[in-house]
């Protein structure tokens, strides 16, 4: 089910004559048309190859829109040219590539991708291609000359010295074709002469001159993180663990192994010996990263081991990701580092792709194309026959189910760690307990205090999470129960504190609270705070809590003690390398922070892990917030005792019988597996059935419900008519029922194979857009229901 673009040869009279052509391709815009069309190509811009973009005029006001060729010289008869030829094709107005940005390969996989989660293909092209690549960041133009004869055949022509000084330096350096060419400003610098003496030489065609592009090669990974390693011997798991894993890559098939190693196992070095085998063939590698930003660690490693290396992350500059992509596609690496879109990462020999901490939700997109980096990992290794390594101390639920019951999953286990070092000690605190905080307001435990004095006396360092930006999660009037709401969202505003600077503001409606603002963490809008509340007069107040809050009172306990706060809001302004390497160096005391400290850290004299609070995420509206909370505890645990040092974890909660929090403080994985697992079953969700929504949302609530309803018997239809047996949910209100001042309403489907999801999905894609329209967004395998 294509349709063509067509214009009416009525209006052909109109219009200029337009250059001939005979070649017909077939682009995929990158806006939100859910089908491709054909054009015409003048024999001018002929050859148009698949993968190269085009801009070509659109609709009834022939709008300029890009695209990419997807099928190239497509046949004249299978061409789109209207009922009886009474209609002809749009041309292509130019080419934008010089040669095409994605290969067979990542064709292919774009195609995949788009079928699967339900995407316009054009959308899913335009996202695999990094936004710089598409505007040349960094690239800058060089006038170069080269000769054309060699001296001696233009040895009579040449009439100063200047001039034979050009010839013979150009001679010397063989600059004899257009790769060889040398700079033009290099060379009148080095023959001291001025730019008209070369222009002579080319008016004569002794020399010719060229315009060739450069990009600026600028480093992504900081010299001081460039540290050599030392020699690492494996240990009895590790290398029979590497045995299994080369064994897979030597048989030259697609597989995927889960590599389930507790924490500091060594699952990395497995990592890098296993690429070392594919680089030894001639291959190269992909590895992904959570947020390769906060990694730094494992780029060190990486980079330390291999020579030709890039690193794809937003983090870069545009200049820098441009440099980094070109580089992969010229086959000058052999190893791509990077976040979920380095999965697109333009290699052309790819033989190993490796997802570290795969059970992270980061790995999701949240944009249009909704791709799951893990799913997109192994669908590619498996289109490339590569291998697929998904590592990680706690595995998703979909993974761990996977190696059981695929035939092409294996799973790998390292249940020690290195050097056969023990697990840190987990002890619970009980927050109900009296004797448990001198004030109810406290963050921090007296059993977390006493021995965090303990730790700092003995000059070792210490990790503490508390999974919450800011310093206080909603303000409250406890006179009327009024709460600092949103305006645009249905949902509380986050307070921020902001350093003393200013003095206090003062409205026309009264004195707001010193030196911060409160700021709706999904719109972003950002207000004043009263003191007073704007309904009773009576005082607001600030209630739960966050991490500046954390580092405010660590500071206020600690004074002596060097404490640093790393989340998402200090990151932005703070060189996390250099952060790193002051913890690392033993210059910071105590890291306190979000999730972001759970994730790849590694730091030989931590020996104490405070979770402040085990509850943050554990009774959120979604099926998965057992899960979270459970990897979570046990990922930022894993960051103490990694050396012969002891490392003690603290667990403070509100909720200590539960049974999640239960299961992490015994370190049981494989008991809270089968626990969930039993839940997962009665409800017929993830990894047993898959999980799709449709979230529909409008300014408007009654056009809203009444699209909703549409789309509802739509789905119903679709399922009565195939005879599928899928569960439908809704239309019913979202968890935050408005976002930006759009409602939102949410069908849930559920399907026990990806095969009936994607028939389900198929014959949705056929039917005419809903009216009234609002906009849908369609999510499959989401990693949350908020």
């Amino acid at each position: 089910m294509t349709r063509k673009h067509m214009t009416p040869s009525l209006f052909a009279s109109q219009e200029p004559p337009e250059p001939a052509g005979t070649h017909v391709i077939r682009v995929a815009l990158a806006s939100a048309a859910d089908t491709e069309f054909d054009y015409l190509v003048p024999d001018a811009l002929w050859p148009v190859e698949v993968g190269r973009r085009v801009e070509v005029p659109f609709g009834r006001g022939n709008k300029p829109e890009v695209g990419f060729c997807v099928e190239s010289d497509v046949a004249t008869e299978k061409a789109f040219h209207g009922a009886g030829g009474k209609a002809r094709l749009k041309r292509v107005a130019r080419v934008l590539d010089d040669e095409p940005l994605l290969g067979p390969d990542l064709m292919e996989l774009a195609r995949w991708i788009g079928e699967y989660y339900v995407c316009p293909l054009g959308q899913v092209l335009a996202a695999m291609v990094p936004g710089a690549v598409k505007r040349a960041a960094g690239v800058r133009k060089q006038r170069c000359v080269y000769l054309t004869a060699s001296p001696e055949e233009v040895a009579a022509e040449l009439r100063s010295a200047k001039q034979k000084q050009i010839v013979n330096f150009l001679s010397e350096r063989e600059a004899v074709t257009v790769d060889a060419a040398v700079e033009v400003d290099e060379l009148v610098e080095a023959v001291d002469c001025r730019p008209p003496v070369v222009k002579r030489l080319a008016e004569k065609g002794i020399v010719k001159l060229a315009v060739r592009k450069v990009l600026r090669a600028l480093p992504v990974v900081p010299e001081s993180m460039a540290n050599p390693e030392r020699e690492v011997v494996l240990n009895a798991d590790q290398q029979h663990g590497l045995e299994r894993i080369v064994q897979q890559i030597e048989s030259a098939r697609f597989g995927v192994t889960l590599l389930h190693g507790v924490t500091d196992s060594g699952k990395t070095e497995l990592y890098i010996r296993a690429i070392e085998v594919v680089v030894a063939k001639g291959k190269a590698a992909i590895v992904l990263l959570p947020e390769i930003a906060l990694t730094a660690q494992t780029v060190q490693r990486f980079n330390a081991r291999f020579a030709r290396i890039a690193v794809m992350h937003s983090g870069l500059t545009a200049g820098q990701r441009n440099v980094q992509w070109q580089k992969v596609r010229a086959g000058e690496t052999d190893v791509v580092i990077g976040a979920r879109s380095a999965i697109f990462a333009p290699l052309p020999n790819l033989g190993i792709v490796v997802v570290d901490e795969e059970h992270e939700p980061s790995y999701k997109q949240d944009t249009v194309p909704r791709y799951h980096g893990r799913d997109v990992a192994i669908k590619r290794a498996q289109l490339a026959g590569a291998h697929c390594i998904l590592g990680s101390a706690t595995p998703s639920l979909e993974s761990l189910h996977n190696s059981r019951t695929k035939s092409s999953f294996t799973l790998v286990r390292l249940p020690k760690r290195v050097m056969d070092l023990p697990m840190p000690e987990m002890k619970l605190v009980d927050m109900r307990a009296r004797e448990a905080v001198a004030d109810r307001l406290d963050l921090l435990s007296r059993p977390l205090v006493q021995h965090l004095t303990e730790t700092l006396a003995r000059k070792e360092q210490a990790i503490l999470l508390l999974n919450r930006r800011g310093y206080s999660n909603f303000v409250f009037c406890p006179s009327c129960k009024h709460t600092l709401q949103c305006r645009n969202c249905d949902a509380a505003l986050t307070f921020h504190k902001t350093p003393r600077t200013t003095a206090p503001m003062k409205t026309v409606t009264g004195r707001h609270m010193d030196f911060g603002y409160a700021i709706c963490h999904h719109c972003l809008a950002k207000t004043l705070v009263p003191r007073n509340c704007p309904l009773c007069g009576k005082a607001m107040t600030m209630i739960g809590l966050g991490s500046q809050r954390l580092e405010e009172e660590l500071a206020a306990r600690f004074p002596e003690a060097r404490v640093r706060r790393v989340d998402s809001d200090s990151m932005a302004s703070r060189d996390y390398y250099r952060l790193l390497k002051e913890f690392g160096q033993g210059r910071i005391d105590i890291l306190a922070g979000t999730q972001i400290l759970a994730k790849g850290l590694h730091f030989p004299n931590v020996t104490l892990v405070g979770v402040v609070s085990a509850d943050t995420c554990l009774y959120l509206p979604d099926f998965r917030s057992n899960e979270r909370t459970f990897q979570l505890i046990s990922q930022v645990a894993g960051r103490a005792g990694r050396s012969e040092k002891h490392g003690t974890v603290f667990v403070q909660t509100y909720f200590p019988d539960q049974p999640t929090i239960q299961f992490a403080l015994k370190q049981d994985f494989e008991g809270f597996v089968r626990e969930e697992m039993k839940h997962r079953e009665t409800c017929t969700l993830p990894p047993l059935w898959r999980l799709a929504t449709v979230v529909m949302r409008d300014e408007t609530y009654d056009r809203l419900e009444a699209a909703a309803n549409k789309m509802r018997l739509r789905i119903d239809d679709a399922v009565a008519r195939h005879g599928l047996q899928v569960k439908v949910r809704g239309p019913m209100p979202a968890v935050i029922s408005r976002i930006q001042r759009f409602h939102r309403l949410q069908i849930v489907v559920q399907a026990p194979t990806p095969a009936i999801m994607g028939k389900l999905f198929a014959d949705l894609r056929t039917a005419p857009p809903i009216r009234p329209a609002v906009k849908i967004a369609v999510d499959i395998d989401p990693v949350n229901l908020l």
